[in-house]
């Protein structure tokens, strides 16, 4: 009588032993999934890693301290996630090194933003931006941040005369077209033709410097840029879209270039590998808004929170 017993004892004891494995397991399962899923939005990677929004300025004429702090105004409040540190007034010599060291400063999963504030001159590989101590280049710029590290998500403002002229030196030469998708002009890379030192070797050298790259230029090739004019419209641009929890980056580059509307001054813009990050919200979980709740039987889509549970 007592070998019935046992054996039913230890058919609970297997079952109880299985049921906490399966617990324990699940635990460590979702603890890592919890661990590991970056906070995406649309400007930084990881809105919890450490995200620096570096600002520069190489002359120290009107309007550059204004244009700071125009940009600093855009991070003081922390909704994109970034960590504002500027420097005015600096060498091409201080911002490489600066860059290096940012590369380095970035977490994990960071995110390296970087505004460039000058005047700029030039196009494909002849394009620069002045400094102290010569030209700034966007392609040294980018082998100073592969020293210091291959950033998750790296995000290029370049606020100068013939902006456009930095893509083309730094992330590949193209024609410009206009795209409809958000009015902003765009840089197509021509097949076959490359002409700045660092696109010539774009899978090494790019791949070295960030993972993933958004540029904004403050003109075309051909333009001015009106001093002040990018910073100021940029900070309206983010004043404006923070009042809308739901904005995607793709909308914020529409508000953005509704700014332009009656001037000859057009921002510029060019997406590195894709146009993957347009698509992302601007402010908030990317991965969770891509996944709308909807019910089969009425279509009513649900909101995100709500959780359906089957009929018994």
């Amino acid at each position: 009588m007592k070998i019935p017993k046992l054996k039913n004892f230890c058919r609970i004891t297997n079952k109880l032993n299985i049921a906490l494995l399966v617990i324990l397991c699940s635990t460590a399962i979702f603890w890592n999934l919890d661990k590991k899923t970056p906070l995406k939005t649309g400007f930084t990677w990881d809105k919890n890693s450490k995200n620096i929004a570096a600002i520069f300025t190489m002359t120290d004429e009107n309007g550059r301290k204004r244009n700071i702090q125009l940009m600093e105004s855009v991070f003081e409040d922390g909704k994109l996630g970034f960590q504002s540190k500027s420097f005015h007034n600096k060498s091409s010599t201080f911002i490489y090194e600066k860059m290096t060291q940012l590369a380095r400063d970035v977490g994990e999963n960071g995110t390296l933003l970087i505004y460039l504030n000058s005047h700029g001159g030039g196009s494909g590989s002849k394009f620069g931006m002045t400094a102290s101590d010569g030209w700034f280049k966007f392609s040294k710029a980018l082998d100073a941040i592969a020293e210091g590290r291959k950033v998750k998500r790296l995000i290029v403002l370049i606020d100068t005369c013939h902006a456009s002229g930095g893509i083309e030196e730094g992330f590949g030469d193209g024609e410009i077209k206009i795209d409809p998708k958000t009015g902003l002009a765009k840089l197509i890379i021509k097949e076959g033709k490359k002409t700045s030192s660092l696109f010539e070797n774009e899978l090494s050298l790019n791949n070295e410097a960030y993972e993933e790259c958004l540029i904004i230029a403050s003109s075309s090739v051909e333009d001015l840029s009106v001093r002040g004019a990018f910073a100021y419209r940029l900070s309206k641009a983010f004043e404006n879209a923070k009042s809308n929890e739901e904005i995607t980056v793709l909308e914020f580059m529409k508000k953005f270039a509704s700014l332009h509307t009656n001037t000859r001054q057009k921002p510029h813009y060019k997406s590195l590998p894709n146009e993957m990050i347009l698509n992302e919200p601007l402010f908030y979980n990317a991965l969770i808004r891509r996944i709308p709740i909807i019910d089969r039987d009425t279509g009513d889509q649900y909101p995100l929170d709500y959780i359906p549970v089957p009929d018994e």
